[in-house]
């Protein structure tokens, strides 16, 4: 780095001044992450032309939320893809749109074509432990975010966030079996 020149902060330190208050920081921030963001949107969405209205909500989201970021649960682009992906949840739910959300459960793996899977998600889904399938279910399927999950299956979002994540580990392995 060239003297004189002071290294960009990290995302971090960037939330931690946006919690307070800074404008700058958060231009910065946005700056970092909006065209990532809107480029997640619009691969993810079914209407293009919104895709700018959700990227703002999520930007409101991480100005308003900044202060309960925390860096031990995972890095500042997963909890921003987070928001990111509960907000198009939400535009979903709004707008009634149920094949946005299944496809958004398809989204992990997006070459592989719905014809090439050997099972249903609903078989391979039968495969996972009833509690873990009742979550995913509830997140994915229904709409929820994780928080409204955790509190309608009455346990700690950690909990959840666990389960969920075993679940889904079993079915990719399910579903990617020959």
């Amino acid at each position: 780095m060239p003297p004189g020149v002071s290294p960009a902060p990290s995302d971090f330190l960037l939330l931690a001044r946006i919690a307070e208050g800074d404008l700058e920081a958060f231009h910065t921030f946005y700056g970092r992450y909006a065209g990532r963001v809107l480029a997640y949107v619009r691969q993810l969405g079914r209407n293009r032309e919104g895709a700018e209205d959700v990227v703002q909500e999520v930007f409101v989201a991480v100005w308003r939320r900044a202060a309960r970021f925390r860096p031990d649960r995972g890095d500042a682009a997963g909890w921003l893809y987070t928001i990111t992906r509960n907000k198009l949840v939400d535009l979903w739910r709004r707008q009634g749109d149920a094949a946005a959300l299944c496809e958004l459960a398809e989204a992990a793996d997006p070459e592989q074509e719905r014809g090439e899977l050997r099972l249903t998600m609903h078989q391979a889904l039968a495969r996972v432990a009833p509690e873990t399938r009742r979550a995913i279910e509830m997140a994915y399927f229904g709409g929820l975010t994780y928080e409204e999950t955790a509190q309608r299956l009455e346990v700690p979002l950690g909990t959840l966030k666990s389960r969920i994540r075993s679940g889904l580990k079993t079915l990719r392995t399910v579903l990617e079996r020959p």
